[in-house]
């Protein structure tokens, strides 16, 4: 596992690390593993615990008590959180295991955040990996659900405020090398009844049609992951591409008209997918019926919209098509200055801003967010809508212009100049949310600390 988080540059010295523990062999091996590891990787290491309350309170409590002994064992804090998951998946219209996950992430992250980790480590394991793919390919996915789950990956939920990354150090080891390292370190597992239940795909998958499949190719697990590597190396560089088209905003995304015709089609399907994953923080349910609608409302009129899954919308402007979520009409944002103290947060019309001093990052550039000098901006930063008069130096220019020729040469709509918040630093514009720093409030190459702030739609 050492190897593999060496080989995927999942860990840095000094990272904080939240382990998401069941108490199944699984997560009980990420956690023994990483505890033997946390010296040599230089990591702080935290566990946290989620009771889903799927198998009543008993089973919730003996699974909480091991994971607690087994924590303590280590000599490590835990984080504990429960859910209703079944009342979640009515309210909310999703199947149980829809809903289960979307609990437990959202639990993590909040405990992340409270425990101040970046990082959150799960144990999916190479045998998680050949079943998601064939999961994959049984509801038809494209290419990027074939490269199913990748060691290290932007946080799966939309959610408030900063995100921590996922990061999955098992993908090298199989099941049952996770189970032979917690018989090796004389721990029990908790076992979950609910693994062996046919009522979940994913069982039927991995007890009938994986079984069946050895038949034909003993090493079919070993392929699986193989197709998902080669998916995910190939989607990466197709990503890469459609990114050009593609702006990450504030309030999610926005893609060029003119850039998104001159694409191949392939191209401009992808632009589609990363555009909403971004504005969304999840493309799981957008289908190729969805995408094929986007793509033909980019060629039509402007004043066009579109509903999407998961409360995504799409607005098509003369220059752009607009990729964001929630209600359009948010309250406007002040006249007066807000203050934004360093850390702290602020809300600002229908905006809540975070920020906080941090290490300087090893890329500056931050989706949601921006890295701002210490030095530069100081620690008492205010946030405002603009002013007639207001003028910005933008990243790499000598001079400041007028903010308004600066969002027109962004191709920022009309509609949109006044509804996004300006970061100041006295009496100087820092950042306008959704684009880089102003020159002059960079983080330059010899700052050890940085400002970092994050612009969200409440």
């Amino acid at each position: 596992m050492r190897r593999f988080a060496v080989e995927h540059e999942l860990f840095a010295p000094g990272d904080r690390v939240l382990a998401g523990v069941s108490g199944g062999p699984d997560s009980t091996c990420l956690l023994l593993v990483l505890a033997a590891l946390r010296r040599s990787l230089g990591i702080e290491l935290r566990a946290a615990y989620f009771d889903h309350g799927l198998r009543g309170a008993r089973a919730g409590e003996r699974e909480r008590n091991a994971v607690q002994r087994l924590a303590g064992a280590l000599e490590l804090p835990l984080h504990t959180g429960s859910g209703d998951v079944k009342a979640h998946a009515r309210r909310h219209k999703r199947s149980i295991e829809e809903a289960a996950r979307e609990l437990r992430y959202r639990f993590l992250a909040q405990a992340a955040r409270r425990a101040g980790c970046d990082i959150v480590v799960v144990g999916h394991t190479r045998d998680d990996q050949a079943e998601t793919v064939l999961l994959r390919l049984l509801r038809g996915s494209g290419l990027r659900g074939l490269a199913a789950m990748a060691a290290d990956a932007p946080w799966p939920l939309p959610a408030r405020g900063r995100t921590p990354r996922l990061v999955r150090p098992l993908l090298a080891l199989t099941r049952d090398e996770t189970a032979a390292c917690c018989r090796a370190a004389g721990v029990t597992p908790v076992a979950d009844p609910s693994n062996r239940s046919p009522a979940h795909l994913r069982n039927r998958v991995r007890r009938e049609l994986l079984p069946q499949l050895r038949r034909y190719n003993p090493r079919i697990d070993e392929a699986l992951t193989r197709l998902a590597a080669s998916a995910a190396s190939d989607i990466a560089l197709l990503e890469t591409l459609a990114a050009e088209a593609v702006e990450p905003t504030s309030g999610g995304a926005r893609i060029d008209r003119a850039r998104f015709r001159a694409l191949p089609a392939s191209l401009q399907q992808h632009a589609v997918r990363l555009a909403a994953r971004r504005a969304s923080g999840d493309g799981r349910d957008l289908s190729e019926r969805h995408v094929r609608a986007v793509v033909r409302a980019a060629a039509g009129p402007t004043g066009a919209r579109l509903d999407l899954p998961r409360g995504l919308r799409v607005a098509v402007r003369r220059d752009t098509l607009v990729f964001g979520s929630g209600d359009e009409a948010a309250p406007p944002l002040p006249d007066r200055p807000v203050a934004l103290t360093v850390p702290g947060r602020a809300r600002a019309g229908g905006w809540r801003l975070e920020a906080d001093i941090v290490r300087r990052p090893a890329q500056l550039a931050l989706e949601g967010g921006v890295y701002l000098d210490v030095d530069a901006c100081g620690e008492a930063l205010s946030v405002r809508r603009r002013r007639p008069g207001d003028r910005f130096q933008p990243l790499g220019m000598r001079q400041s212009k007028k903010l308004q020729d600066v969002l027109v040469d962004g191709h920022v709509g009309r509609e949109e100049r006044d509804g996004l918040p300006l970061v100041c630093a006295g009496r100087r514009i820092a950042w306008v949310a959704g684009g880089p720093p102003a020159e002059w409030a960079k983080v330059g190459p010899r700052a050890r600390r940085a400002v970092r702030v994050t612009a969200r739609r409440a």
